[in-house]
């Protein structure tokens, strides 16, 4: 069942007080910074198909590089753009251009090229309506397949015992990463997250200058809101952000949920992710909780079905917004395809995976340092 108010959960709340964090307190911010009174520019892009419940491909919208018209997949597991040569045989490419590299896990696929600053339009349902956004893409000229690439010590550079193909990239689409709160992809330049970031860079809707543009965007299951307005983010109830280190005023860090295993009374802790990327949902496990799973395939572990997750954020105490679910319950409409168990030691992170959309459209406000969340599905 979806939630709009953890007050719902009555029983979960009252055994579980986590306390909350000071900073994450909507009241100590300035009314100024939250307010979307002067906020007038937004633009519907909505995806190019049906927002599917397992595909292993990202949802995709339309738009075009160089006046060609390309197919760009929305992740928001990542940033920064990525396309390869081949798409873009306007453009030269020079020493001149920073080198850059990304590994895309999922393909086991290490791409090396050099950052380039396009424009990149965007289309909402016909192409005169339209968003420009100025940004620096990473055009892959090299390919490496490279299965076990450790982006902590292999910084862009497939070791020997790893490789396994080369070759030059074969990607059909333009790949469009637009997360917040996630690591920059390698370079030997200095480059912030949110300045690669397609949907946080509009310098233009439909011809006009983006000046009354509220710098952010919302993800639903029908697509995507460039520019938050007063119309496009009613019913939303928000939870600040962690500013990060980074210099950029729009780098701000994942929201925060809190979880518990069944009827537990101690609930964990831990970043949120909303991955378009991915069906699945990734939840970690010991040494944070133990979670009753079984193997697939001899290799694969699941949480087993049956399992009641419960969900809260940002904590059961202060939440604004919450669900809960049984793994495996058909009729949920957020089920995920699976849930897989991390052993991460070194971060405590929840992947809540595509479906969750089918539930909540989630908002990113780059200015006031907000998420949000739109129920689409409570009760």
């Amino acid at each position: 069942m979806l939630l709009t108010s953890l007050l719902c959960l009555s029983s979960v709340a009252a055994a579980i007080s986590p306390q909350l964090n000071a900073d994450f307190s909507l009241a100590r911010r300035q009314d100024s910074s939250l307010s979307l009174a002067a906020s007038s520019q937004s633009i519907f892009l909505p995806w190019t198909s049906s927002f599917s419940r397992s595909s292993s491909t990202p949802p995709s919208i339309r738009g075009s590089i160089f006046g060609r018209l390309q197919t760009f997949l929305v992740d928001t597991s990542t940033t920064h753009v990525i396309v390869t040569a081949s798409l873009v045989p306007d453009i030269k490419l020079t020493t001149q251009n920073p080198a850059g590299w990304e590994y895309l896990a999922s393909k086991e696929t290490l791409l090396i090229g050099r950052f380039a600053t396009l424009d990149i339009t965007f289309y909402s349902t016909t192409r005169n309506t339209r968003a420009v956004s100025r940004v620096s893409v990473l055009v892959a000229t090299k390919a490496f397949k490279c299965p076990g690439y450790d982006e902590s010590v292999d910084h862009g550079i497939c070791p020997a015992s790893k490789l396994r193909v080369k070759g030059t990239p074969r990607l059909n689409n333009v790949y469009l990463g637009v997360g917040f709160g996630r690591d920059d992809a390698g370079s030997d330049a200095s480059l912030s997250t949110a300045s690669h970031n397609a949907f946080l860079n509009v310098i233009s809707i439909n011809g006009a200058n983006a000046s009354s543009l509220r710098t952010g965007y919302t993800v639903s299951s029908r697509g995507v809101q460039l520019g938050l307005t007063p119309n496009n983010t009613a019913g939303a109830v928000w939870t600040p952000l962690r500013k990060l280190a980074d210099p950029d005023p729009r780098a701000w860090a994942l929201p925060q949920v809190s979880f518990t295993i069944d009827n537990s009374s101690e609930p964990v802790q831990a970043e949120a992710l909303i991955d378009t990327s991915v069906t699945q949902m990734y939840i970690p496990s010991v040494p944070q909780v133990f979670l009753p799973n079984v193997a697939v395939n001899s290799a694969v572990q699941h949480v087993k079905a049956g399992t009641k997750l419960t969900f809260a954020f940002p904590d059961f105490k202060s939440g604004v917004a919450g669900y809960d679910f049984v793994v495996g319950d058909g009729g949920f409409p957020s089920q995920p395809s699976a849930v897989v168990p991390v052993d991460d030691r070194t971060t405590s992170f929840v992947n809540l995976g595509r479906n969750f959309l089918f539930g909540f459209e989630m908002l990113y406000d780059a200015v006031g340092g907000r998420f949000g969340l739109i129920c689409a599905r409570c009760v």
